[in-house]
């Protein structure tokens, strides 16, 4: 007896070694943020409702990419409440209670009042920046207002939402391309392409829209992720880290809705090799760019987070201190010389990012506790080892 026990302890530990078993806190389990960087998300957020429009929507410099603004927008705030299926949420508060709901509030009734009829419920501005790409405003905006009826607790708002969701997750599965991706356009108006950057987008909004309670189609979100794998995998020869902008983007994106779609997806070997590359090509720390880096951080840090461990407080501590060390005196972030749109673009980002430790990300599986994502256990960040240690050392 005493034989087969040590035997199954052997077996156990080698199982142990050869999978890395991913900690993802559930909502009943996420962290609060730390208590170092909570001024500055504050500071962070204020600065975005500073911006909001007596309307309800937030804009890009010169007035660009209002549906998509909002929509990033309006989660940054959405993402300072808790998990409602922890408990928390708007509707575990009194509405005093809730600080931004004013906010969140009036950016929906913006968002609503933009679904068009006539166009099968596409969320639209009519802004020229929008004309040619807004598939990309229609998914931010349903992956938002899909956290905002999660969280709303009023009869009335909650129909209107679930109504004008209904009609934005039917638009997005009709717009779906004959490859199972999604284009800056759709293909109901004759545009049968398709892009990881904006399939991303899609899938993380269905995915919300499935948490709010949404019907979604089965199979949709399986052909998306076949379509990614199969994008990415034509990349895998043509650029090197550094080599193709997109790639890292396109890599980082394609990894943080990926456990979503396939939480318990044993020895991912896939997500790792993805994994792997997001360390070695993704600036982390002091070497993030401003105006650049920060799409890129938004999904790869929920990939990070879904990590967790020390994975996640490595990157923590270097991309959180640099964030802090780098905040404007009103609360926003540089928006540098590169492809942003403006200081509240760069903004919402990094507070999202910010507030990753509230587990409270609309896209977020609410039941998802261990995830296996690859045979090995992974080496560090590059550039963090040091920052683990006096993590460890603080804990110590």
């Amino acid at each position: 007896m005493k034989t087969k026990f040590l035997f199954l302890l052997l077996v156990s530990s080698l199982m142990a070694g050869a999978a890395w078993l991913v900690q993802v806190p559930n909502p009943t389990q996420a962290d609060e943020i730390p208590e170092k960087y909570r001024a500055t998300v504050h500071k962070g957020l204020e600065y975005l409702v500073k911006n909001q429009g007596k309307d309800g929507h937030w804009e890009g410099d010169g007035g660009k990419h209002p549906v998509a603004m909002t929509g990033l927008t309006g989660l940054a705030l959405l993402m300072e409440r808790d998990t409602p299926s922890g408990g928390g949420g708007l509707r575990g508060r009194t509405r005093s209670e809730a600080k931004y709901l004013t906010n969140i509030r009036k950016a929906a009734d913006w968002l609503t009042d933009k679904s068009q009829a006539g166009r099968d419920g596409l969320i639209f501005s009519e802004h020229p920046s929008e004309t040619a790409r807004y598939m990309q405003g229609h998914g931010l905006a349903t992956l938002f207002l899909a956290g905002a009826l999660e969280n709303e607790n009023d009869g009335v708002r909650r129909k209107k939402l679930h109504d004008v969701l209904t009609r934005a997750v039917k638009y997005i599965i009709k717009a779906q391309s004959t490859q199972g991706g999604w284009y800056y356009t759709s293909r109901v108006e004759g545009h049968d392409f398709d892009t990881i950057s904006a399939t991303v987008i899609q899938i993380q909004a269905l995915q919300a829209a499935e948490n709010a309670g949404i019907p979604v189609p089965s199979g949709a979100i399986n052909d998306a992720q076949e379509y990614l794998t199969k994008a990415l995998g034509k990349n895998d020869d043509k650029a090197k880290p550094g080599q193709e902008r997109s790639r890292p983007v396109d890599t980082a994106a394609a990894l943080a809705c990926r456990h979503n779609s396939n939480p318990r997806a044993a020895k991912d070997e896939l997500a790792a090799k993805w994994f792997k590359y997001c360390q070695t090509a993704i600036p982390v720390g002091r070497e993030i760019k401003f105006g650049r880096d920060e799409l890129i951080h938004y999904y790869y840090a929920q990939a990070v987070f879904n990590v967790g461990g020390d994975t996640w407080a490595g990157y923590r501590m270097a991309t959180f201190d640099h964030l802090q060390s780098s905040q404007n005196k009103d609360g926003s972030w540089p928006a540098g010389d590169g492809i942003g749109v403006g200081p509240v673009y760069a903004t919402a980002l990094w507070c999202t990012i910010l507030q990753l430790d509230k587990g409270s990300h609309p896209s977020r599986r609410r039941d998802v506790e261990i995830i296996t994502i690859t045979t090995r256990r992974p080496e560090p960040l590059p550039g963090l080892r040091f920052a683990m240690k006096s993590v460890r050392a603080g804990e110590a």
